[in-house]
């Protein structure tokens, strides 16, 4: 190894730097175990950096001992993040995990010092280091020392609370770039052989770049903010596996190599490419990652479940936060397959024959369920006991089942692996059957427990939306049957308008003046059912009203003349003007058609009723006064505007309360001044239409009616 001045500057600056960071630690006064490893490896890394300046002077016995403190710079960095994960990994309650790890990174450091110190006291000319193999697995060890640093680093990242990371980010991004340099190194070093020189000289210069990371991240708090999680261990054990895999991959490599003779570069890259395609492929199968999962959660936790992380997936899941997830049922059989790891399942739900259908399948294509009926044993079962069934047990005659059998379609079925119950309310509303799962397990209270649970979350979920869809059909019948309310009153009016004209038509069918007028009236009355039954139709196919310019004299006009064949003392009182409005040409002569039809209900034969078209400011005002009975305040207040109320014998109750949704709807408001035997007066306010002229010069909106008044 060729040491250049490059090297004897690049690690002067890191001598310094690092007992620089190890001085401003200790003058922090902060003696907590975090900070005192720190001090620890920064003093090992001056060390190191030292003894590199002193190899690059002098030679001598200083290259000998670059290896071993190398080699302790590398250990005190390990010590230091297994100082801060101290606390996570619990070392003084649960020894089974973490103790492994640190176990095996200590024995790698131990092997690299053993071989350092017989090279340093035994004959150069026979050192280990010059033999191929030992120095091969010199290298290796090395790579996994480095690949176990970024490891615990990961661990370190992901395990701090989310709002303490800053501190922990910029440590963990110092540290992964003193590891990370390593890595590549030794890398190079181990497939080339050599060529790595530069690379050695500057890497003092490299290190020192992480020292203001360092400081900077310096905090008593390290250790306090680190916890563990499922995730975490799953993806530190995935990423050790990875590491593990690849460094033994190398080393078959290089045998290969060794043995392989003009054939071994070519064996060795083709091995190596072959390694990794099935490692990539083993890593992404759902077995093996149910596998894992599986033996963590019975290795290194207490409980099998992090309720927190699948209650929140569980929600998701079923909330339909992603879209591509279908609909609820098939929703729900995901959230309750997921939990288990179960690759598919089916929802059964009642149905019109109260018998229990296949209503949705998760990733369960084949399945081919049967009915369930519902006074049948299986769900029974399931209602008085809201237990999980386990249907293997059921298959071989084993759990406290009391004496079920087991469906048909569960032993032609060997997939079929449980019946999660869909409790809500003491009522069975489905059952889920889930499929087996990639990885052989065996369920105990805690899975029973969380399925339970689950289902009866599921449960409320289906009821709600039942409950919500039954509420949405009623909602449209009711509609339908308010709007066939409001037709069946304009009906009675038709009915009694051709009563009048029936009763008439006795006394004055000679008369050529009353068989016009009875044919117009005849013929306006078709029209009017005509307009009805359209509106009727219109309301069922779900078609919203119409808007459109409305002349209120005309209407009114009309109005009052048919009405004024009931009432002769019917009279309009208009300035000639044209008031125009927007709305719905039939609902807005429904209004005052139901309006004027009261007040000659509450009228004695005879008393004027009048009628007035006016405009005030931007509104027009139509009042219908009458001299009839009135009504109190309290009936005005309580009962006017309610539907199927009515003073009138046979009355519909519902005319007042319609005139006033008329209204509302065309944007007005209708009031109402009564006083009990003085008579009633009805005002309705609808807004006047306005022109809007489409113009680029920014015109402001034109008043149609003054545009036609003018």
């Amino acid at each position: 190894m060729l040491l250049t001045d490059v090297g004897f500057l690049s690690h002067l600056i890191a001598a310094i730097g690092f007992t620089a960071l190890a001085v401003t630690v200790i003058a922090q006064r902060s003696p907590n175990s975090g900070n005192v490893w720190l001090v620890i490896a920064a003093l090992a890394t001056a060390a190191w950096a030292g003894t590199f300046v002193m190899a690059a002077r002098f030679g001598g016995p200083y290259l000998a001992l670059l290896s071993p403190a190398e080699t302790l710079r590398t250990a005190a960095w390990i010590g230091f993040l297994v100082a801060l994960l101290r606390t996570s990994w619990a070392l003084d309650r649960r020894l089974s995990s973490s103790f492994v790890i640190a176990s095996v990174i200590g024995f790698v450091l131990a092997v690299q010092l053993g071989l350092d110190a017989v090279d340093f006291f035994g004959d150069r000319a026979t050192s280990l280091h010059a033999r191929p193999l030992v120095a091969a697995l010199f290298v290796v060890g090395r790579l996994t020392v480095a690949i176990s640093g970024l490891v615990l680093i990961h661990n370190l990242y992901v395990n701090a609370e989310p709002g303490s990371r800053t501190g922990i980010r910029l440590l963990c991004i110092g540290l992964a770039g003193f590891f990370g340099y390593d890595l590549n190194l030794y890398t190079f070093q181990f497939l080339l052989g050599g060529g790595t020189g530069d690379l050695l000289n500057i890497r003092g210069a490299v290190d020192v770049l992480t020292v203001p990371l360092l400081l900077l991240s310096a905090r008593q708090s390290w250790v306090a903010r680190v916890q563990v999680s499922r995730q975490v261990v799953f993806h530190t054990l995935s990423m050790s596996i990875i590491g593990g895999y690849l460094i033994a991959m190398a080393l078959l490599a290089y045998g290969l190599r060794l043995v392989g003779g003009d054939w071994g570069l070519l064996l060795q890259i083709t091995f190596l490419f072959a390694t990794i395609i099935l490692g990539a492929i083993v890593l992404l199968l759902p077995r093996y990652r149910a596998i894992l999962r599986l033996q963590i959660a019975k290795n290194f936790f207490a409980y099998r479940y992090d309720y927190r992380v699948e209650w929140l997936r569980f929600i998701k899941t079923v909330s339909g936060i992603d879209a591509a997830q279908g609909h609820l049922p098939e929703r729900v059989v995901e959230a309750v397959c997921t939990v288990v790891d179960s690759p598919g399942g089916a929802l059964f739900v009642p149905g019109d024959d109260g018998d229990y259908h296949v209503s949705a399948q998760w990733h369960w294509r084949g399945f081919t369920g049967a009915p369930v009926a519902a006074a049948g044993d299986l769900a029974t079962f399931l209602v008085n006991r809201q237990w999980v069934i386990e249907l293997d047990e059921l298959r071989g005659g084993t759990g406290n089942y009391d004496g079920l059998a087991t469906p048909p379609w569960a032993k032609s079925d060997r997939g079929a692996w449980l019946i999660v119950p869909l409790s809500h309310l003491d009522a069975l509303r489905g059952f889920i059957v889930v499929e087996r799962t990639l990885a052989p397990r065996t369920l105990n209270w805690e899975d029973f427990d969380l399925l339970r649970t689950l289902g009866r979350q599921a449960a409320s979920y289906i009821a709600e939306a039942t409950t919500q869809a039954e509420l949405d059909e009623a909602g449209k019948f009711d509609e339908f049957n308010r709007r066939f309310a409001f037709i069946m009153h304009d009906i009675k009016n038709l009915v009694s308008q051709l009563s009048l004209v029936a009763r008439n038509a006795e006394r004055h069918a000679d008369n050529p003046a009353f068989r016009a007028d009875m044919v117009a009236t005849l013929q306006g009355s078709v029209g009017k059912m005509n307009d009805l039954l359209a509106r009727l139709a219109q309301r069922t196919a779900g078609r919203s009203d119409h808007g459109e310019a409305i002349d209120l004299g005309i209407v009114l006009a009309d109005v009052v003349s048919t009405k004024s064949r009931q009432h002769r003392a019917l009279t309009l009182a208009h300035d000639g003007e044209q008031y125009f409005v927007t709305g719905d040409p039939v609902r807005v002569e429904a209004l005052f058609a139901h309006l004027i039809q009261n007040a000659i209900d509450a009228s004695p034969t005879g008393a004027p009723i009048a009628v007035d078209l006016r405009r005030e400011n931007v509104s027009a005002v139509v009042a219908i006064a009458d001299g009839g009975t009135g009504m109190s305040p309290a009936f005005v207040r309580n009962q006017l505007f309610k539907p199927f109320r009515s003073t009138k014998p046979g009355g519909f109750g519902i005319g007042a309360y319609e005139a006033r949704e008329i209204a509302r709807t065309a944007g007005g408001r209708l009031d109402v001044a009564s006083r009990e035997g003085e008579g009633t007066t009805f005002t309705v306010h609808l807004p006047l239409a306005l022109l809007i002229v489409a113009s680029t010069r920014g015109e402001a909106p034109l008043d149609l009616n003054a545009r036609i008044t003018a």
